[in-house]
């Protein structure tokens, strides 16, 4: 497929930082003509009718097929004559102006400011880690990651928050999905009775928002139907959070304002006593409960579960929530799951996000620093001077948090039990893959099931992919005793990568299964995976060589730097699926997995077994699931009648 110079020109193997410009111009200004834009000092965008002269800053018009009416404005204070233009991040999504980070200049509900704000409000607030913020953190500080994630929900319970989940159930859940995705289109394509309908291989993983973005605005659409139909695991965790997690919230506090409030509960909970006293009863009644509620203590001792009325719990405490009053904050490794977060299919009806709020991990340590200092008001903390300074105090607050209990309500799981619940002993944290697990395993763990369910072959130890061009570009073949290839697997991580991948799946498409491009490719927008997001709290980077420099310092410090790099996230990647407290733990002997699918499948209302006892096995890529966790992807490139919707000239950096 031809690329844009546009795309060509931009150094896609780096991370593209949050300021650069918007390029809407393609809207009509509000007397019908065209228009231009111009950064003003409040970070929005002024729109001012082209007059006779043409200004130096006018960006040269792109005939277009549709004109996309992105832009809301109104009228500017200062410049009665301009308008301000409002972009909001749905018209971003909807835009193919720009496919990387550069969206997150508009986010405006994606904030530390917005979270302190919010969290005071909410009836409750759920903070989801994600295993690379988790480790990037416990890198840093020098700690365990389970210690890690006990001193991080010391801090977020000091700012209000309700619950601190991690999200290795939701991983296993999209691991699953997306090895019987797989294995199904696969003998799909092999079978000579389903080839004409069988849906495309490869199979394009599209838990990576950055690629998913770039896929839709930028490549050819054949692409899109590779990818897999499934939500991203912060998706998963999202719709399992403002579902079957509230459930079982209102259930537990259904249950303490009832007890709080019977007669039964009388000997350890005082409530009902002193209620029953200052009610306007009989008198001697009223007397006889004053005296009995005088002899019961105001709190409870420490044997008795509940004895006074619980946090949160008054008389509203029989009605229940519902999804609009969680608040679901998600910590991630990098800026584009703020995009995710934000696509309206991701919605639960009534437009409420399953993911309100992401944060990234020097967020995070911004809030860990205002836990710490006291300072939880969205002002009361000075800027640093640098972000290197920023993250060193955020990582020494977080290093002087005293860990929360994993006994604690707080440090739980999406049913809200214990963490150590069915899980090896001293090991809470679990991970689905035993190697390349930096950015979700997939590669890993559907190679290996496809291989023991298509060709009944076993792989012992971690899946070796082989380095290819560079680093990250890697691939592992299976092949049978005449080395015929059975099975190809791919990751391409960084946007070089990618854009060689997509040409040859293009050029594959119309075979069915292209063995040049492989059968599974699992794509990354970041160079290195998740665990080197551009949100992570990274080491220093080395100190360049002075200019002048000869070409062989220069090379040498780049081969240095190259090195340094693969070792820092070869160490991370360890400690991600065997630091302390983390076990590996197939996806399907997850102890959350089959509770879950069995609760989605009676969401779903789908038809099952009487007892509600189903197995595993036949829940997994069942409908039940494709419809509760399915996403859609579509191309932004072409309109429904195949014609191009932005000219992909447009593109500036």
């Amino acid at each position: 497929m031809a690329f844009s110079a546009g795309v060509k020109l931009g150094d896609l193997d780096d991370f593209i930082s949050a300021a650069q410009d918007c390029i809407v111009p393609l809207i009509q200004a509000a007397g019908g003509g065209s228009a231009k834009l111009d950064s003003t000092s409040d970070g929005l965008r002024n729109l001012e009718p082209r007059t006779g002269s043409t200004p130096a800053t006018v960006v040269q018009e792109v005939p277009l097929v549709q004109r996309p009416n992105l832009i809301k404005s109104k009228k500017s204070a200062d410049n009665p004559k301009a308008e301000i233009g409002q972009v909001t991040l749905s018209d971003c999504l909807a835009c193919s102006g720009c496919v990387t980070s550069a969206e997150t200049v508009l986010l405006q509900a994606q904030s530390v400011e917005e979270f302190l704000r919010t969290v005071r409000e909410a009836p409750v607030t759920v903070v989801t880690i994600s295993p690379e913020a988790r480790v990037s953190l416990a890198a840093q500080s020098g700690a365990e990651p389970l210690l890690t994630l006990q001193r991080i929900a010391s801090a977020l319970q000091t700012l209000g928050v309700t619950y601190v989940l991690e999200t290795s159930a939701a991983e296993a859940i999209a691991l699953l999905e997306g090895k019987a995705e797989f294995l199904r289109r696969f003998r799909q394509v092999k079978s000579p009775a389903s080839k004409q309908t069988a849906q495309r291989l490869p199979l394009l993983t599209s838990h990576c928002p950055g690629w998913t973005c770039y896929a839709e605005k930028v490549v050819d659409p054949v692409v899109l139907p590779h990818l897999s139909p499934m939500r991203p695991p912060q998706q998963i965790q999202g719709r399992l959070v403002k579902t079957l997690m509230l459930e079982q919230h209102n259930r537990r506090r259904f249950h303490r304002w009832w007890r709080s409030r019977s007669p039964l509960f009388a000997a350890e909970c005082g409530w009902w006593l002193r209620s029953v006293a200052s009610a306007d009863c009989g008198t001697a009644y009223a007397a006889a409960a004053a005296t009995a509620a005088a002899s019961v203590p105001a709190s409870s001792s420490s044997s008795a579960p509940v004895a006074s009325v619980p946090s949160g719990v008054g008389d509203e405490g029989g009605t229940l929530l519902g999804p609009a009053d969680v608040y679901h904050v998600s910590v991630q490794p990098c800026f584009d799951r703020k995009i995710e977060a934000a696509r309206p299919q991701f919605q639960l009806a009534g437009e409420v996000r399953e993911v309100d709020t992401v944060l990234t991990t020097t967020e995070l340590l911004e809030l860990v620093l205002r836990a710490h200092s006291g300072a939880v008001s969205e002002d009361s903390l000075p800027a640093s001077a640098s972000a290197a300074e920023a993250t060193e105090a955020g990582i020494a607050a977080l290093q002087a948090m005293p860990p929360c209990a994993l006994s604690s309500e707080v440090l739980t799981d999406i049913l809200l039990r214990d963490l150590r619940c069915g899980r090896p002993e001293g090991r809470p944290l679990l991970c689905g893959v035993a190697g390349n697990a930096e950015s979700g395993g997939f590669a890993e763990f559907v190679f290996r099931e496809a291989a023991r369910e298509l060709f009944q072959k076993d792989i012992s130890g971690s899946v070796n992919l082989v380095v290819k061009q560079n680093e990250d570009m890697r691939e592992v073949v299976l092949k049978d005793d005449k080395q015929r290839v059975l099975l190809k697997f791919v990751s391409a991580y960084g946007f070089r990568n990618i854009q060689n991948v997509i040409r040859k799946v293009v050029k594959a498409s119309s075979e069915g299964v292209g063995q040049e491009c492989g059968h599974f490719i699992e794509i990354m927008a970041c160079p290195g995976g998740c665990v080197n997001g551009g949100g992570q709290a990274l080491a220093p980077k080395l100190v360049p060589p002075p200019p002048g420099s000869t070409p062989d310092v220069v090379k040498a410090h780049a081969d240095v730097t190259r090195d340094e790099r693969r070792r820092r996230l070869d160490e991370l990647e360890a400690t991600l699926r065997s630091g302390g407290g983390v076990a590996v733990v197939t996806p399907a002997d997850h102890p959350l997995v089959l509770p879950i699918y069995r609760e989605i499948q009676r969401l779903a209302a789908v038809h099952c077994d009487a007892s509600g006892q189903a197995e595993l096995s036949s829940l997994i890529g069942g409908t039940a699931v494709r419809s509760f966790l399915g996403a859609e992807w579509r191309s932004l490139k072409v309109g429904a009648d195949g014609k191009l919707v932005v000219g992909t000239s447009a593109l500036r950096w």
